[in-house]
């Protein structure tokens, strides 16, 4: 939303386009945190359509990211941008920060780092019946208590498809169904680690119902069946859910509130039982029931400064949890585990923007609490806190100098039973920048980076970076008179 009326809804997806990650984490392997996506957004300020062409090279003193790690060159290549499309036969939307990185030292291989999100919808009978493609690329840790490196992530592609229905029974009344399958492929430069490869079976129904231009009340149904190709290491699990909510969008606020009920089964959950001649074991389901909420605000206090609050509880796992950051009003996406088992997830996130004409401020705070249905010694408890600050300014019509700091703290709760230790892990980055447009299209960025993780590392970059615009070549200098409007949560897009 933006003063003065509505953007288009935006859907899109295209390609797996190759993006690079210019920030902290990701100068080195892209850490996909609040952190990076924080960075990426506000660094780059990106201001409607916008795709360009990079090219990099970052040096880093510590490319194994150990107490006494060598030094290593890096090479980077991609496209980044945030683009979208709404037209009479086709709507897309992407949104990606995706890079080819080539470690010159030949420390680790040439791999695929970053992330991706994309959604694409073919309007075979407009206004009835569609087709969707949802394609998102991201990577999650295998040990997120330990340096982020090739050996220590896994690489998520979750394609998802099918058919969208659309019923308008009267003026103020839709209803959408969407009936959806997936497929979820994981690959990873460790030499272990566990493939959870799997299918997913689903849908979406939405029925919202308009009381004026600005307020409407909408019901959600959704369902998903996941089944795994290696059932032994995994057990199958569905989730299904229902929410109502009420939605109000104006020139300043945008305001989500709902609640609802979920139910996870797991399927096939070995357990023992008694029976005549002693025990034995057994295959079960089990069934876990709890409540969902969500609250999304956002809303503009000044001309000048926007706030917004996000909260939330639902059932999700690591490859879902990675579009739900995707779907907020304040875009978030925690470290997620290298593990395909289900989690409850609570989370509440805080962030203000100050917008003035030369300079902006961007500060961001989010807690996470992941509780696993099952915990296993690769699917334990976790707490999260992330921290970021960013500042920016425009020095001149074509020079902008960025600085911004960031903390993250893991917590793992012990469990004894499995043999898991209780540990935690603090990691701390700071990035600074000098952004010179040399011309209408082409883009220099000079930048240092630094990270520590507090008793396993430390790391320094620097490096430039070239970029050449191929879609709004305008879109990273900075107006004179910059807008500020509140950012449009979840439910005022598509599924």
């Amino acid at each position: 939303m933006r003063p003065g009326g509505p953007r288009p809804r935006y859907r899109g997806a295209l390609a797996v386009w190759l993006m690079l990650m210019a920030v902290p984490a990701g100068a080195q392997v892209a850490q996909l945190s609040s952190q990076s996506l924080f960075y990426y957004q506000s660094a780059s300020n990106y201001a409607g359509n916008s795709l360009a062409a990079d090219g990099g090279l970052i040096y880093t003193d510590n490319v194994q990211r150990t107490s006494s790690g060598s030094g290593s060159a890096l090479l980077m290549a991609g496209l980044s941008g945030d683009t979208a499309r709404e037209g009479t036969r086709l709507d897309y939307h992407l949104a990606s920060n995706l890079a080819l990185l080539k470690y010159l030292s030949g420390t680790y291989p040439t791999r695929l780092t970053g992330y991706l999100d994309g959604l694409a919808t073919l309007k075979i009978v407009p206004g009835f019946f569609s087709w969707i493609v949802r394609e998102s690329y991201s990577q999650v840790q295998i040990n997120v208590y330990t340096p982020v490196t090739p050996e220590n992530l896994v690489s998520l592609n979750y394609i998802t498809t099918g058919p969208r229905f659309t019923v308008r029974p009267t003026l103020r009344t839709s209803v959408t169904l969407d009936l959806l399958y997936s497929y979820l492929a994981t690959s990873s430069a460790a030499a272990q680690y566990a493939n959870f490869d799997n299918h997913r079976y689903g849908g979406n129904l939405n029925i919202e119902r308009a009381f004026t231009e600005t307020a409407s009340l909408y019901l959600k149904g959704h369902y998903e069946k996941v089944d795994f190709k290696d059932q032994t290491a995994y057990n199958n699990f569905s989730v299904g859910s229902a929410t109502v909510g009420y939605k109000l969008i104006d020139g300043r606020t945008v305001l989500d509130l709902s609640g609802g009920y979920s139910q996870l089964r797991v399927f096939d959950v070995l357990g023992s039982v008694e029976s005549i001649g002693g025990s034995r074991e057994t295959l079960t389901t089990e069934k876990f029931d709890e409540p969902i909420w969500g609250v999304e605000i956002s809303r503009l206090i000044t001309p000048s400064q926007r706030v917004a609050l996000t909260a939330s509880q639902q059932f999700t796992d690591a490859a879902s949890a990675f579009r739900l950051g995707f779907d907020q009003a304040v875009p978030t996406i925690a470290p997620q585990l290298a593990s395909g088992d289900a989690f409850k997830q609570r989370e509440v996130g805080l962030n203000w923007r100050f917008q003035g004409s030369r300079s902006s401020l961007t500060v961001g705070l989010i807690a996470y609490q992941q509780r696993y249905v099952i915990v296993t010694a690769t699917a334990t408890d976790r707490d999260m806190k992330i921290a970021n600050a960013l500042f920016d300014r425009q020095l001149s019509p074509v020079l902008r100098w960025d600085i911004g700091v960031s903390y993250q703290r893991q917590e793992q709760i012990g469990a004894p039973a499995v043999g898991v230790p209780a540990q935690s892990a603090d990691t701390i980055g700071a990035l600074t920048s000098l952004n010179w447009q040399v011309g209408e299209r082409l883009a220099l960025r000079f930048l240092y980076a630094h990270s520590h993780q507090t008793g396993t590392y430390s790391d320094n970059q620097i490096g430039v970076i070239a970029s050449w615009a191929l879609v709004g070549a305008q879109a990273r200098m900075m107006p004179s008179s910059p807008a500020l409007g509140p950012i449009s949560p979840m439910s005022t897009r598509s599924p």
